[in-house]
């Protein structure tokens, strides 16, 4: 679909990723520039300012937000929309600005100046959101919900921050040596399951980390969530060889891997915990999961 571009709010998050981002949104405001269309920029410059930036902007202002940052950046921006009351829905334009940019592999674009193309050529379609309703609050996202050993990896990465990239495999590498499963219950399209489990992944899109496939079946627009689920049976070479095998999406055939494609996700663990929301570990099950069919309004 094609659509008329009045004004543009371009968000930089200028920490995120492991490049300059300045200078990639300087070469992105000189192409906007180029082509005539108006913009205002927005530096953030700490964590949840662009949430709460979009949360009480007037309505008026832009009809589309541009984003040069990770995940995280657009989790935040997603939901100070989605959260507000007034129905204000801009459409999103994704750059690569992050350290894994999941959904950005998914669209294909990890290349800041193609991935600005749809923008320059007014091409729109819509996305699916899951809504993740916890006991007192709702979150929103596009891409992914972990719980139990990938949650544990996100919250021992963030202590390990001073050792760079690096921290995410030695984090890894710890919880797997540990191999702890734990008990839940899952309920997928009102079909309960109950058994102890390594990790479970919800995902919206494909990717999760950088480039992982690890739900290879998912669709951006297919109003289904993929879950993938790891029991308790599997030793630590085998999770190994498991992992190993993300990059190809071909972890899904194993026997240790359960893998569905549903409508709705209820998951209530023995013991309640934080879950691991487009790389930020925050809240606390039970939770209850949705998909919001082509919610959302990209360019692409």
């Amino acid at each position: 679909m094609c659509i008329t571009i009045n004004k543009v709010l371009f968000i930089i998050n200028p920490v995120s990723g492991i490049k300059d981002n300045y200078a990639i949104g300087q070469a992105i405001g000189n192409q906007l520039n180029s082509h005539n269309i108006q913009f205002d920029v927005l530096y953030t410059t700490h964590a949840g300012h662009a949430k709460e930036y979009v949360h009480t902007i007037d309505a008026n202002l832009y009809d589309s937000i541009l984003i040069l940052g990770g995940d995280g950046t657009i989790n935040e921006i997603l939901n100070g929309i989605l959260l507000r009351l007034d129905g204000y829905l801009p459409i999103f334009g994704f750059l690569p600005g992050g350290t894994g940019n999941s959904v950005l592999h998914d669209l294909e674009y990890l290349d800041p100046i193609t991935a600005l193309k749809p923008v320059l050529n007014h091409k729109t379609k819509y996305i699916d959101v899951m809504a993740l309703k916890f006991n007192n609050l709702i979150e929103y996202s596009i891409n992914i919900l972990g719980w139990g050993l990938v949650a544990d990896i996100a919250l021992f990465a963030e202590k390990l921050r001073f050792l760079g990239q690096s921290r995410y495999d030695i984090a890894s590498l710890y919880y797997i040596l540990k191999l702890q499963s734990r008990s839940c219950t899952l309920i997928l399209d009102n079909k309960q399951y109950s058994d102890e489990y390594l990790f479970i992944l919800v995902h919206n899109t494909i990717h999760t980390g950088k480039g992982m496939k690890a739900a290879p079946k998912a669709r951006l627009d297919d109003g289904l969530i993929d879950v993938l689920v790891i029991n308790k049976d599997v030793n630590r070479l085998q999770l190994l060889q498991l992992l190993s095998r993300l990059s190809t999406g071909s972890h899904i055939k194993s026997r240790y891997v359960k893998y569905f494609q549903v409508a709705n996700v209820e998951l209530i663990p023995n013991i309640d915990e934080g879950v691991n929301i487009d790389g930020d570990v925050k809240y606390i099950t039970p939770v209850k999961i949705s998909v919001l069919h082509k919610k959302l309004p990209i360019f692409y």
